[in-house]
């Protein structure tokens, strides 16, 4: 079948629903890489939370439970490290200074 309009020819001839099956496939194959991508975002955010979690308890740790020299600098500065990863990643700009100068005054104070 032709159809001329305005001098355009247009051939609609085997066309079937096949197309839009293919369309579908390909909606659906589309939403499930959105979902996969969406389920990744979650898991990276979990990991990131958690990492923060378990900065801050040894940050505190040192606090209430009295430890030598050496598990108070490492616990304080895997602690700093945990918050400092956090604060990256959600581009909090003053936590990652003072982190940043947890860590380094930790060194410090450790090695002097």
């Amino acid at each position: 079948m032709e159809i001329n309009s305005n001098q355009t020819i247009v051939s609609i001839e085997n066309c079937t629903n096949d197309n839009t099956v293919n369309i579908d496939n390909n909606a659906d194959n589309a939403d499930n890489a959105d979902n996969a991508d969406d389920n990744n975002i979650k898991y990276k955010m979990y990991i990131s939370e958690g990492i923060g979690w378990i900065g801050s308890i040894l940050v505190l740790i040192p606090y209430v439970v009295p430890f030598s020299k050496t598990n108070d600098f490492i616990l304080n500065t895997l602690g700093a490290s945990g918050l400092f990863v956090v604060c990256v990643t959600s581009k909090q700009y003053q936590s990652i200074v003072i982190n940043a100068a947890w860590i380094v005054g930790g060194v410090y104070k450790y090695f002097s």
